[in-house]
């Protein structure tokens, strides 16, 4: 392999709407070496759940197709309805890529290379805690689909975990979901089954929202009147009120080691399947304490006991792609606290020092700091490292100054969150106004076909798109499930999108074979690669739109392909016959 040649990595998915999906093409990017020249392919398919919309899903998933075409270098694939059998497989079209480097995510065969979470360490230590600490005798679970491998796994071991503590479990405890965030009457279900309930195990953290609303629709509060955790440790946790606490990856994360693996597979070395470890992150809706602020460790100002509060606290930074340039964040945390142990250890913080503290303060926030951490996991580290050292400190003057530092933390740290907050709402905003005029400039035909299919693509700049890219076929296809094969060996790249701004392409530059259509040379550089959404309507397939996985283009991103698809077969005289 030639050395600065790209490596492209297909990552092929059952769903991009879901939040697992979304943080697992996240941490994959996240993952990419520094220096080496990686891109990702997304090809997003659908779950084919809703009769009524099986024709448009099967067409959606005929872009697994370019896992065999594309030439990639190598193949991640996480579909969570994927069955043990591939060849029995719903998603058959994805088992024929010879001999290309494929890990899988969440599959459990042992020909193969997988990788999967440890279910089993998380859940025990949630179930032990409840259990021997609590005292918690009456649990339940809201579980997730048969053909799901680790809806069922996660079953098994809480069911065990019971029976081991020997505790009831009969077929009232337990009711299963779709897994989706829709899931609110098979929870009010069992909470109708079970009103003595006293937890609730929900097997993904979107079935935990769908719990949240079926438990204020009956004036329950999650970790007051039921403590509720769930699995993945997704965002999503962290933005529920109140917040959730969930079971998530501990060290590395799924998408980061199966992209190890792949790469490892790339350069000829052999690997083998691997289990992600897991622990349950503690959050208001079951309170749990994720480390100890040991007194004899704080007054030793041990360097280890601070990097554990830091990673502890702000989990995701170890798994986050940083660039050269940014701050060392950890670092910089370690410095803040370790000077503040040292005025409480010797009773003493001069002005200058207190100063300086507060500038490294300021500094920490102002580097986006709560971009790896949720608020009420902020804030609760905050108030118990406080009293710890309250509890402990005898100098008066030096323990007014310490609080004081601490006051700045909770202050700097909420207007950052209140920023954030402010500023994905702005970006929302501009999203989906600049999307309704991408929809009605897309509509608004003048003229010949030829004259609206340039007013198309001139209104992809209404689109919030930083990088993107529009490939047509050269004659659009109607998609048939008897003969479907392959997309035709070749295509147009009709313009790119680059941050922001619509560049036409040359004619004379726009053919491109379809094996080479994510390393073109006109193709913008974007940040980890792109999503490839089928661009169809009405059985009709007329190109791909790629787009930079960034911002929320996981739901805009199919939106626009169709309102493109719709507008193309609205602009073409033979099909309106």
């Amino acid at each position: 392999m030639k050395k600065n040649r790209k490596i492209i990595i297909g990552v092929i998915l059952e769903d991009i709407h879901t939040d697992f999906s979304k943080e697992l093409i996240k941490s994959i990017v996240n993952a990419i070496p520094p220096g080496k020249n990686v891109r990702l392919a997304v090809l997003p398919g659908k779950y084919d759940s809703v009769p009524e919309l099986h024709e448009y899903h099967e067409v959606h998933n005929s872009v697994f197709a370019l896992g065999e075409q594309c030439g990639f270098d190598g193949l991640i694939i996480h579909l969570g309805g994927l069955d043990e059998d591939l060849s029995a497989s719903p998603h058959r079209r994805i088992k024929n890529f010879g001999d290309i480097p494929t890990v899988y995510i969440g599959l459990d065969r042992s020909d193969i290379v997988t990788v999967n979470y440890d279910n089993e360490t998380g859940i025990r230590e949630a179930v032990n805690y409840l259990v021997n600490v609590s005292g918690i005798t009456r649990l339940c679970m809201l579980g997730g689909r048969e053909d799901n491998k680790d809806a069922r796994l996660r079953k098994t071991i809480f069911m065990r975990c019971l029976e081991e503590y020997g505790l009831d479990y009969n077929g009232r405890f337990f009711v299963n979901t779709d897994m989706s965030i829709d899931c609110a009457a098979d929870a009010e279900r069992l909470l109708d089954m079970n009103p003595d309930a006293q937890a609730v195990f929900c097997v993904n953290d979107a079935s935990a929202k769908g719990l949240y609303s079926a438990m204020a629709k009956k004036g329950i509060i999650p970790g007051k009147d039921l403590l509720v955790f769930a699995f993945d440790n997704t965002n999503m946790s962290g933005e529920l009120s109140p917040s959730l606490s969930s079971i998530g990856a501990y060290g590395t994360t799924l998408g980061g080691k199966a992209l190890d693996l792949v790469l490892d597979m790339i350069n000829g070395a052999e690997v083998g399947s691997a289990l992600v470890p897991t622990r349950l992150y503690g959050r208001d809706s079951l309170p749990y304490a994720m480390y100890d602020y040991n007194v004899i460790e704080m007054m030793n100002i041990e360097p280890a006991f601070i990097y554990r509060m830091f990673d502890d606290c702000f989990y995701r930074y170890r798994t986050s792609q940083r660039g050269r340039e940014q701050i060392d964040l950890r670092r910089l945390y370690f410095e803040m606290i370790s000077r503040i142990l040292y005025a409480v250890k010797y009773r003493y913080l001069g002005i200058e020092t207190f100063d300086e503290i507060t500038r490294m303060i300021d500094i920490f926030f102002c580097s986006d700091a709560v971009n790896y951490t949720d608020a009420a996991k902020l804030m609760e580290s905050i108030g118990m490292l406080q009293q710890a050292l309250n509890d402990v400190q005898r100098s008066q003057a030096a323990g007014t100054l310490v609080n004081r530092l601490f006051l700045r933390m909770r202050d700097r740290a909420m207007t950052a969150f209140a920023d954030k907050l402010s500023e994905e709402k702005k970006q929302r905003f501009e999203e989906t106004r600049l999307l309704q005029l991408f929809m009605a400039e897309s509509m608004s035909f003048s003229g010949e076909p030829a004259q609206a299919r340039r007013d198309l693509i001139r209104s992809l700049e209404c689109f919030c798109m930083k990088n993107a890219a529009l490939y047509l076929f050269d004659e659009p296809f109607t998609y048939a499930r008897s003969s479907f094969k392959s997309f035709p060996q070749t295509l147009k790249l009709i313009c790119v999108v680059r941050k922001g701004e619509v560049h036409l392409v040359p004619e004379v530059r726009q053919r491109c074979p379809l094996r080479d259509m994510f390393r073109k040379s006109d193709m913008p550089s974007g940040k980890g690669g792109f999503i490839a959404f089928p661009i169809f309507h009405r059985g009709i397939i007329y190109g791909l739109l790629l787009s930079e996985p960034c911002g929320d283009i996981y739901e805009r991103g199919e939106c626009v392909a169709l309102q493109i698809g719709m507008a193309m077969y609205l602009t073409n005289k033979d099909n309106n016959r």
